[in-house]
């Protein structure tokens, strides 16, 4: 199972079957911003695990576990609702059986949430890769559309998902019974509102979405998968640019006890 320690500098995180020892066992703890509600995994999980990771969420921690960078390493993101600084960490376990802590990332929160504010363009850029769907044009083109074969809503991933150890996992038995290809591409208007992929010569190329209105109309729209990976890779330099600028410099970690320990 995954567990987080509840002590801030010594945090022990990870997988049972990765190296962490048994004492090191304790409960989650509660989350420590009140003014936020905390989102609820599908199935009450506490963590994701895929074959290759494992991540948990924890009240104030993220932490990341990769299966193959040996027994017992970690990442763990905490949120700093007391020290008022996010930061990000390195664990690995040492030979006498003690933990060594790095950090790699620091920022103080207020100068997080200035940098949001710098970021606010990032949501009408996203909204203007939406281009109308017609089936008209999907029939002429040749292009099919998919239902579950990227499970986005809570519903779909609890669809094809299973608590193992709580966490998530995917099974393949329902995530092969939840996806479905429809004969017409008219039954894409009975689709539940939210997600679906386009197809084309077996290749997926696009995104869309159905929404209906309060009186019963149906809209469809779709975003191409390369202007959308066109602008997560524009918006990666800018963000990563961003949080550079506004970070806590090494050589001022010794300000911050837990960043230096």
């Amino acid at each position: 199972m995954i567990v987080v320690d509840q002590g801030r500098e010594k945090s022990t995180t990870g997988l049972t079957d990765l190296g962490v020892r048994a004492e090191d066992l304790r409960p989650m703890p509660q989350c420590e911003n009140r003014s936020m509600n905390r989102y609820s995994l599908p199935h009450n999980a506490k963590g994701i695990e895929s074959d290759d990771y494992v991540v948990s969420f924890g009240g104030d921690k993220i932490v990341f576990v990769p299966k193959t960078a040996g027994r017992g390493k970690h990442y763990t993101l905490h949120v700093g609702p007391d020290s008022g600084v996010i930061d990000l960490h390195e664990t690995q376990p040492a030979p006498a059986g003690d933990e060594q802590h790095r950090t790699l990332f620091a920022v103080r929160r207020d100068d997080l949430t200035a940098l949001l504010g710098d970021t606010a363009a990032i949501l009408p850029e996203l909204m203007g890769l939406l281009r109308p769907l017609r089936l008209g044009w999907l029939k002429h083109r040749n292009i099919g559309v998919a239902r579950g074969i990227d499970p986005v809503s809570d519903d779909d991933i609890a669809a094809v998902t299973r608590k193992h150890r709580r966490r998530l996992t995917i099974d393949p038995q329902l995530y092969e019974e939840n996806v479905y290809v429809p004969d017409y591409l008219e039954e894409v208007y009975d689709f539940p509102d939210g997600s679906f992929s386009l197809h084309h010569r077996g290749r997926q190329i696009g995104i869309g979405f159905k929404k209906t209105d309060q009186e019963g109309a149906v809209s469809l729209f779709w975003i191409k998968l390369r202007d959308l990976r066109r602008f997560g890779n524009v918006w990666q330099g800018k963000i990563a640019a961003e949080l550079t600028r506004v970070a806590i410099p090494q050589d001022r970690y010794a300000e911050y006890a837990f960043l230096s320990s």
